[in-house]
């Protein structure tokens, strides 16, 4: 298992999600369906769903609105609020699905030239005498050679804004270490030793 993050609609950090190791790419994740209390059974607080005609409504709003993504693309770190560009990224796979295709046609068509090239010289071998054929021709089927991908990770930016984050800095300077913490809580522990020594002392 592994955790990877979910996003909401707009490509916003929301929480990690734990998932199988071979999970990738991104995937649409629906809310769940909309439950009322029904009039018939509100004493006994027994939920149900609308009628028939209202859940089809739902589910085929739930079905075609999904409530956010679930990314398993890893968030590069500096990021204080990490933002996924979802239309890009959905527009990317668009066009390079179409690139694979394309590439996939060459091949196979370079491929059948390939073999029907061999094939030929195969069978001029074969129709020579044999102390004139020399070696036997060996096929050597053509490499695939598969679009370079992007790298996923520059799909993610920063989804706050150079303020948000002056803000969020400043806070954190503002506020002492550990280090510091530890300083003070000794210096404190000092006066108040100091303080019962006197007291003792006074007596």
């Amino acid at each position: 298992m592994k955790a990877v993050p979910k996003v909401n609609t707009d490509g916003l950090y929301l929480e990690d999600k734990l998932v199988d190791d071979a999970f990738s790419g991104v995937v649409p994740f629906y809310a769940p369906s909309s439950l009322i209390l029904s009039d018939t059974d509100q004493q006994q607080d027994i939920y149900v769903r609308t009628t028939d005609k209202s859940s089809a409504i739902d589910e085929e709003n739930t079905e075609t609105s999904p409530a956010g993504y679930t990314v398993g693309i890893l968030v590069p770190p500096g990021l204080y609020h990490p933002l996924f560009d979802i239309q890009g990224w959905l527009t990317y796979e668009a066009e390079y699905n179409e690139t694979l295709i394309e590439a996939q046609k060459k091949y196979e068509k370079i491929s059948k030239e390939s073999q029907a090239s061999f094939q030929k010289l195969h069978v001029e071998w074969q129709n020579k005498l044999e102390n004139e054929r020399g070696d036997e021709p060996i096929y050597s089927a053509p490499a695939f050679a598969t679009p370079e991908r992007r790298d996923p990770t520059t799909f993610w930016s920063e989804g706050l804004s150079e303020e948000a984050i002056k803000e969020l800095t400043q806070k954190a300077e503002q506020q002492p270490s550990e280090t510091d913490q530890l300083k003070q809580r000794i210096a404190d522990l000092e006066v108040t030793l100091t303080q019962l020594m006197l007291g003792n002392t006074g007596k």
